[in-house]
């Protein structure tokens, strides 16, 4: 299945995403996905991208997928439903991979609990 979108509208939400989050060169961004290079420049003329790759950009930009997909809502909208601890996780590690943020936030929360039971 494939996510099926106005062309022009597409490319311009992701290529926005590519903005906000500084992305220049995209091998980085190619590899960390787990496709080719040529795959995201694809993706940026145009909507056909699979569901399962939509969803892996989202996830990998920290944009949100309805947004991203749709163009409903608003680049940060995923955010707004984010458990506190996401949140603090991507305040107090920006330049993290989410996952590793959410483990830093966890640890560093367990930290505080160990230092004072009150907490």
């Amino acid at each position: 299945m494939h996510v099926s979108t106005e062309a022009s509208a597409w490319a311009e939400r992701l290529g926005e995403a590519l903005r906000q989050r500084r992305i220049g060169k995209l091998q980085a961004l190619a590899a960390e996905l787990g496709v080719d290079e040529s795959a995201i420049s694809r993706w940026r003329r145009g909507p056909a991208i699979s569901i399962a790759n939509a969803i892996r950009l989202s996830q990998t930009l920290d944009v949100s997928l309805d947004w991203l997909v749709t163009g409903r809502g608003h680049i940060d909208a995923h955010r707004e439903a984010a458990p506190a601890v996401e949140r603090l996780a991507r305040e107090l590690f920006p330049g993290l991979p989410s996952g590793r943020a959410l483990i830093a936030a966890r640890a560093l929360l367990d930290l505080t609990e160990a230092v004072d039971p009150r907490a």
